[in-house]
């Protein structure tokens, strides 16, 4: 980012939020960083197909802790010009893994 640019703003949607607070173990806190890293860096994680026109859609993957599961995380990148752009964290839930099920 060029020091005339404007930062990108990230949020955690209403629904976001209250999923992590439902899956716990710290899910909030881990969401909230890579809510700050989004801020610095918009396009973490992998492009997803978006079925809405130029939506840019990504997931990514927080590792897991001991007192928290592996958690998938989407996000919508809107940036229409002029910049910065939003980011708005939309959906976070437990990985699940072949054989073995996240617990929620």
């Amino acid at each position: 980012m060029s020091d005339d640019q404007q930062p990108v703003v990230a949020e955690i949607t209403r629904e976001a939020h209250a999923r992590c607070l439902g899956i716990g173990g710290g899910a909030l806190e881990a969401v909230e960083a890579l809510r700050a890293e989004l801020e610095k860096n918009p396009t973490l994680g992998r492009r997803a197909q978006s079925a809405v026109g130029d939506m840019k859609i990504y997931t990514t993957r927080l590792e897991g802790t001991a007192a928290r599961t592996v958690l998938t995380v989407t996000y919508v990148y809107d940036a229409p010009p002029p910049e910065p752009g939003l980011i708005r964290i939309a959906l976070v839930s437990p990985a699940r893994f072949a054989g073995g099920g996240a617990g929620f």
